[in-house]
């Protein structure tokens, strides 16, 4: 798929960051300073909703509506169960990420306690609370110093959830709630893969490498999670010099945004066919011929999201994709 990328702009108020994005058609939002604000597909604000959080909350989640929001904050979360009226509960859970499964449940991820004579937590809780911070359910997954990234189904009432242990691989996990009870499985035990974007009809999952292995990407079926297709840049793209990177999502039902690790973006179809890496009109005037994109993110089925590297330094950029 012959694409090139053209630059529209710089985001200096991202700092370097890139916006959460929930699901593929869900809104672009950061939280700064306290205040939640919602960003167009060119990465310009589009709305500010005050929250009275302090000033260091993370943002985890927030429903698609934004009358709902939850919040890391000093080792414990913040719930926001109304926006209009943000009084917010107080939990004191250390979470790592927090997701709402439906509009009125969250799941919730936390590292254990460290066992005594260790310095790392062998064990993740997997909690499903109300808005009020009330424990329904609750499940352990046995990973060592694991750090979650969970992603929202689309439409099911579903949470697909990395569990990252660094030089120890990660744990792929389907979370489910039913009735205020949570069920748990772990796919694909045999290879290693991270989860980075459902398409927007809900039906497939775009799985990047983990970078342990970067040369292979897959598409999987939901709720399945069986491979249908794979791309291997080793064997399809050999100007791919490291690998696949974490990064990228479905830009639309018929393509995938990935990353050629410290190289560029690579656009396939949905079937990861005729891939291709994408050339960069403009990136020389972002980083003056140095530095490399670190992470990439699809606002759109025309446009992304990149950070790009150097010198250690990193800035946010907007990117329009057209045929070549």
């Amino acid at each position: 798929m012959r694409m090139q990328a053209t630059l529209l702009r710089t985001v200096p108020e991202l700092e370097g960051q890139l916006p959460r994005i929930r699901t593929p058609r869900g809104p672009c939002l950061t939280l700064k300073d306290g205040t939640l604000t919602v960003w167009d597909q060119d990465l310009r604000p589009l709305r500010h909703v005050p929250t009275r959080l302090p000033s260091g909350a993370r943002l985890l989640d927030a429903r698609a509506d934004l009358s709902a929001l939850v919040a890391a904050v000093d080792g414990g979360l913040r719930i926001v169960a109304d926006t209009a009226h943000p009084n917010a509960a107080a939990i004191a859970v250390a979470a790592d990420s927090a997701t709402f499964i439906t509009p009125n449940r969250l799941v919730v991820t936390s590292p254990g306690a460290p066992a005594e004579g260790r310095s790392f937590s062998e064990f993740h809780r997997v909690l499903l609370m109300d808005l009020e911070g009330v424990v329904l359910d609750e499940h352990q997954v046995e990973v060592d110093a694991a750090s979650a990234h969970a992603l929202a189904h689309p439409t099911d009432p579903a949470v697909l959830c990395d569990f990252v242990m660094g030089q120890d691989g990660n744990v792929l996990t389907v979370i489910r709630a039913e009735d205020d009870a949570l069920t748990l499985r772990e796919v694909l035990p045999a290879e290693e893969f991270v989860n980075r974007g459902f398409s927007p009809d809900g039906t497939r999952v775009l799985l990047p490498p983990y970078p342990m292995d970067p040369r292979c990407a897959v598409i999987a079926t939901w709720p399945e999670l069986v491979p249908v297709a794979r791309l291997d840049v080793q064997a399809e793209l050999p100007e791919v010099e490291i690998g696949i990177d974490l990064w990228g999502g479905f830009l639309d039902d018929e393509s995938v945004l990935l990353l050629a690790t410290e190289q560029g973006p690579i656009v396939a179809t949905a079937d990861l066919r005729d891939a291709a890496l994408v050339p960069m009109v403009g990136l020389a005037e972002v980083n003056d011929g140095e530095g490399f994109m670190e992470m990439v993110a699809p606002l759109s089925s025309d446009r992304f999201a990149g950070v790009v590297w150097k010198n250690g330094t990193r800035q946010t950029t907007v990117w329009r994709l057209e045929r070549v």
